[in-house]
């Protein structure tokens, strides 16, 4: 797999659609079809943000799912179900493979403040690649939050 030689811009990637984890999402998660497709689109931004964070950054230090986006995290499940296409798609749009790694308790942060630091990083790249508006939708409404 080779980069692209320009990556896809957002638009590019939120054009992207795949029926096959729409289903596979509602019947999962008991979800509207309508819902399906706003977290699929939501899903999407995570996946553009996260090929632009990679964890081998300092600077960065990866993206972390948090509870607030938990249903973003079940619908990337439901799209590494389908691994051809899931595999198409990224590098097609990202030009290599996105890894979904799962969060090991050896892999969290040492203190209380290296996790704030850590959001705060993660907060200022979801507003600076995404907008003000998703990182409102996401981690203030919290609307992608599992149910209690």
């Amino acid at each position: 797999m080779t980069a692209p030689a320009v990556p896809a811009s957002l638009a590019e990637v939120l054009a992207f659609r795949h029926p096959g984890v729409i289903r596979r999402y509602c019947r999962d998660h008991s979800a509207s079809p309508a819902e399906a497709e706003e977290v699929f689109q939501e899903m999407l931004k995570w996946l553009y943000l996260g090929s632009r964070c990679p964890a081998d950054n300092e600077a960065t230090a990866g993206c972390v799912m948090t509870p607030e986006i938990m249903k973003l995290d079940w619908m990337w499940h439901a799209f590494l179900l389908f691994t051809a296409d899931y595999a198409a798609f990224c590098d097609r749009y990202f030009g290599s493979f996105l890894h979904h790694v799962p969060k090991d308790e050896a892999d969290e942060p040492a203190s209380l403040e290296a996790v704030r630091e850590q959001l705060e990083r993660q907060y200022a790249l979801v507003y600076d690649v995404l907008g003000e508006q998703t990182l409102l939708v996401w981690y203030d409404e919290c609307r992608y939050a599992a149910a209690a």
